[in-house]
């Protein structure tokens, strides 16, 4: 009978035990908050990419073909836009020597075949990015105008 008692009072322990329920604290708001900051910025980040749409030297290894970090995170970005959406993307030359330069233009092209992208519709280029900057013709003027600063202030210390 006493071993009968034990036994009956040790499973209902263990089925005690086994029944428990931990309950999780419910996460801080200023932290779900901040993820939610992070997802905004994300899809800013994701955006600007897009817009811009040109991979700088930085954007390569040093003197490699191959993209860095940075490089492999904006190519991706881009990628996934040009699966769905045909477009330009500009590979900024910079001082690169030109076997350099193509080497990298290659290496880009094999990775959009790579992803399935058909590379007719990517227009690639030494272009300027694009985005939502301001108009050539302000640009002009201002280039004009600090021209003409500059020319005044030598003739004048002339």
């Amino acid at each position: 009978m006493k071993l009968c008692n034990i036994i009956i009072i040790s499973l209902s322990c263990i089925l005690m035990v086994g029944c428990s329920e931990t309950v999780q604290k419910s996460q801080n708001p200023y932290l779900k908050e901040g993820e939610l900051v992070n997802s905004y910025n994300d899809i800013a980040l994701q955006n600007a990419i897009i817009s811009q749409h040109t991979l700088f030297p930085y954007h390569f290894v040093k003197n490699s073909a191959e993209l860095n970090e940075l490089g492999r995170r904006d190519f991706g970005v881009l990628v996934k836009h040009f699966t769905k959406n045909p477009g330009s993307l500009n590979i900024r030359r910079g001082d690169s020597p030109v076997d350099l330069y193509q080497a990298r233009i290659n290496f880009v092209l094999d990775g959009l075949k790579q992803a399935g992208i058909d590379t007719g519709q990517i227009h690639i280029s030494d272009g300027m990015p694009g985005g939502s900057g301001m108009p050539s013709e302000r640009v002009i003027t201002i280039l004009e105008e600090s021209e003409e600063a500059s020319s005044a202030r030598t003739s004048t210390t002339r």
